[in-house]
């Protein structure tokens, strides 16, 4: 499926979700703040009728040039939807108002970060996702709890790999971060700040967001 046949499922969909706006593949809690949060449709690889459906938050101030689900998941008990399925709008939209409580509970940067929080916690072999690891460190920044956000610095720095390019460059954000917070927080904030109007350039954003710093 096309980007353009996406929206004419989102416009129908729209009267169900009051509080949402659509742009091309992707479906938004309006307006934009410091964290996108919405559904994001995805063609399938299998027919050119098939489509998944992703819910997801992302926090605009880490950088990015393209949306990523890290933070979400595929909706519905199938994951894959059919553009041939006879009850498709009414189906899907029943699955979809299922994370409604979830995205709209996601209003402050305190909400985030314990929204990340249990993606911090150590998996098979203590590996834990750097990405969420970044996030719920820069989350804590953003509400205020500057201890809180250094220590999740200091653990982040001391599980990335730095001979992974993109590891690497988590652990340069991180440091940059820290480096701020011990010199003067306001000055981390303000790196934030300038990286969520980065990313709202990047992912075309800009006429969305009521807020970039």
């Amino acid at each position: 499926m096309t980007t353009k046949e996406f929206l004419v499922i989102e416009k129908r969909l729209l009267p169900w979700f009051p509080s949402f706006a659509a742009k091309g593949a992707l479906m938004f809690i309006q307006p934009i703040d410091e964290t996108l949060r919405g559904f994001h449709w995805e063609p399938s690889g299998f027919s050119k009728k098939e489509f998944y459906v992703n819910v997801f938050f992302l926090p605009l101030y880490i950088p990015t040039k393209q949306l990523h689900f890290t933070f979400g998941h595929r909706v519905g008990s199938t994951k894959r939807w059919s553009a041939d399925q006879s009850d498709l709008e009414t189906a899907l939209s029943l699955e979809m108002q299922k994370e409604i409580s979830f995205l709209m509970a996601l209003e402050t940067a305190r909400d985030v970060a314990k929204a990340l929080e249990p993606l911090t916690k150590p998996i098979q072999n203590g590996y834990v996702n750097p990405h969420c690891a970044e996030a719920f460190a820069y989350a804590l920044l953003r509400a205020g709890e500057t201890t809180g956000a250094m220590g999740a610095i200091d653990r982040l720095l001391k599980k990335v790999n730095p001979a992974v390019a993109w590891e690497n460059q988590i652990a340069s954000r991180a440091r940059l971060i820290r480096d701020k917070l011990l010199r003067n927080p306001q000055e981390a904030q303000e790196q934030l700040a300038a990286w969520q109007a980065e990313t709202i350039h990047d992912l075309g954003l800009e006429t969305l967001s009521h807020r970039t710093g």
